[in-house]
């Protein structure tokens, strides 16, 4: 069987619902633009300053949510650090998707981000980063799989799930997160990449994130690269920062 890589969690517990949570003690936030929902469009607009935003794939998420920009009814929209809010925005960070992009800005394809790095996480409101992988040769393998890959049934007796975060130096303050799914014994056809947004679901080889992930032994990664959420003057990091 093989062993799952471990890393001592302790900071590295990262609060993503306090992503706003700043907020949760003070009055009512206050904002100057008010979205509607227009069905026709499928979309939260604005008519009279030009905004029309649409609704973007589960997958995308945000990395760095800084302050309130709109609201649509009793949701606040916030912006996203790095993106002019009328081409992106995001509801509060709940684990999973939130982001409406410019109808006239779409999201880059996950193809076409140019990832450079895998955070290796628990998620849900409440997310452990437990790895990076930087490696360009193992980060382009795994887009090229998912993405190119040949389409299996998502297995039911999916084990161990782990949320794969991809990110790019070209789109800083936007992540894509797809489900790790290992079954069994962790043999080879047993590891899974399933995109959410997409329904898309490939098997990926067993080597692929050998060492990274998983491996043969027990032994416990040292706790150098393990991250958490910090805020900041601009903004509250949704990102991971290393715990020295």
């Amino acid at each position: 069987m093989k062993k799952l890589l471990k890393r001592t969690l302790g900071a590295a517990l990262l609060l993503c619902a306090a992503a706003v949570s700043m907020t949760a003690c003070e009055e009512k936030i206050r904002v100057d633009v008010h979205l509607t929902y227009d069905a026709a469009r499928d979309a939260l607009v604005e008519d009279s300053l030009g905004l029309d935003y649409r609704f973007a794939s589960i997958s995308y998420e945000p990395a760095t949510i800084t302050e309130p920009y709109a609201d649509w009814e009793d949701v606040i929209l916030y912006t996203v650090k790095g993106w002019d809010p009328k081409a992106l925005l995001t509801e509060e960070f709940s684990g999973v998707g939130g982001l409406l992009y410019a109808a006239d800005k779409p999201l880059p394809e996950f193809a076409d981000m140019n990832c450079d790095e895998i955070f290796v996480c628990t998620s849900s409101a409440t997310t452990v980063c437990l790895s990076t992988i930087d490696d360009a040769e193992v980060v382009t393998e795994a887009v090229n799989q998912l993405t190119q890959g040949a389409v299996v049934d998502l297995p039911e007796d999916g084990q161990t799930t782990y949320h794969l975060k991809f990110h790019s130096a070209d789109y800083e303050g936007l992540y894509y997160s797809v489900l790790f799914i290992m079954r069994g014994d962790g043999e080879e056809g047993d590891y899974f990449l399933y995109d959410r947004g997409t329904k898309r679901c490939v098997e990926v080889p067993y080597e692929l994130f050998y060492g990274w992930i998983y491996d043969d032994t027990e032994d416990t990664l040292p706790t150098e690269g393990i991250y958490e959420v910090t805020p900041g003057d601009d903004g509250i990091e949704i990102g991971f920062d290393d715990v020295q």
